[in-house]
């Protein structure tokens, strides 16, 4: 481990033994007063952590379900598309990821805050879809997978089903809007934290692992503005995909330049366990470019636009799990 994390993380592992004790507010206040003490985004990054948290690890698995509940056909998913399928089951961890306690530190920072509210009402419409799928026979249930890893058939008196979708159809609504408010604060934040890595470490592989995440975001949010406005072009998805590429070379140029003695051991592991759907992820913004420039039909490049979102969805995946455990 690169030295420069030892004092912060022995000050996190530190305070995790004191909220074991159950001093869950101190601890809070304590943390809060470490985060402003290194800067205002990293305050500020801190307090949407655990929000993020929960709809990443949650949140994603229990809207594929759901959909797929909702489809007349329901398919396997591709677990390659969707991610790292290694975590552990939605339900056994949401208590724990998704509790009213995840907002205490956001509510100290921004106590108006309008996504303090809407996290709250997220927790509790989540607790509400889960709890009525939890009604599901034992033999239904083994088909009602909440992880999104399984297909789902939904052989279930008409009264739970329309329950089901009833509840489902409102925890889609809410998630839909903390998602957008997470994003855009999220998206704020993560510049500042660019630079602020940049001035103390220079361009090291954090910066460049982050500048790739950042750009990756941008991308897919670039591609899904335009397909709601109908302009997006072949000229803006290789654009796209040149500064994705970009960055991806500029990553790979910096671990060949730098003796591997000399990287920090959580960052290179990161770097490594997202590469392979970086690059699936980059053929995929590649294979709708060249489609559309060869005039494929219109279900083509939809079929095509839908994969470049999986394929954004499984890095993202992939890049949580190592990133939450390491940093």
């Amino acid at each position: 481990m690169n030295p420069k994390w030892l004092l912060p993380i022995g000050l996190i592992l530190g305070l995790a033994l004191l909220g074991l004790a159950g001093a869950t507010k101190p601890l809070q206040r304590i943390q809060f007063w470490l985060d402003q003490r290194d800067s205002p985004h990293t305050a500020a990054a801190s307090a949407l952590a655990p929000i993020i948290d929960c709809a990443n690890r949650i949140d994603r698995d229990t809207r594929l379900a759901f959909y797929r509940m909702r489809s007349t056909e329901p398919e396997a998913p591709d677990h390659d598309q969707f991610g790292d399928s290694s975590e552990p089951e939605p339900r056994v961890i949401q208590a724990a990821v998704c509790s009213q306690l995840y907002t205490l530190k956001l509510e100290r920072q921004q106590p108006g805050s309008q996504l303090v509210g809407l996290a709250s009402v997220y927790a509790y419409r989540l607790h509400r879809f889960t709890s009525v799928a939890d009604r599901v026979t034992p033999t239904q249930a083994e088909r009602l997978s909440l992880s999104g890893r399984q297909a789902v058939v939904l052989p279930v008196t008409e009264s739970l089903r329309q329950e089901l979708v009833q509840e489902g159809d409102d925890y889609l609504r809410v998630s839909t809007q903390l998602r957008q408010q997470l994003e855009e604060q999220d998206l704020n934040i993560r510049p500042a934290q660019l630079a602020l890595l940049e001035s103390r470490f220079g361009r090291d592989l954090h910066w460049h692992v982050l500048n790739y995440m950042i750009i990756a975001r941008h991308a897919v949010n670039a591609l899904e503005q335009g397909m709601h406005d109908a302009r997006l072009t072949p000229q803006a998805v290789a654009s796209q995909a040149a500064a994705l590429q970009q960055a991806a070379d500029a990553g790979k140029a910096y671990l060949r330049t730098h003796p591997t003695e000399h990287l920090d051991e959580e960052a290179r592991h990161l770097w490594y366990t997202i590469t392979p759907a970086a690059d699936a992820y980059l053929a995929a913004l590649g294979t709708l470019h060249q489609d559309w420039l060869h005039h494929a039909a219109p279900q083509q490049l939809s079929d095509d636009y839908y994969l470049v979102t999986r394929r954004y969805d499984a890095l993202l995946s992939y890049y949580n799990r190592p990133a939450r455990n390491a940093f």
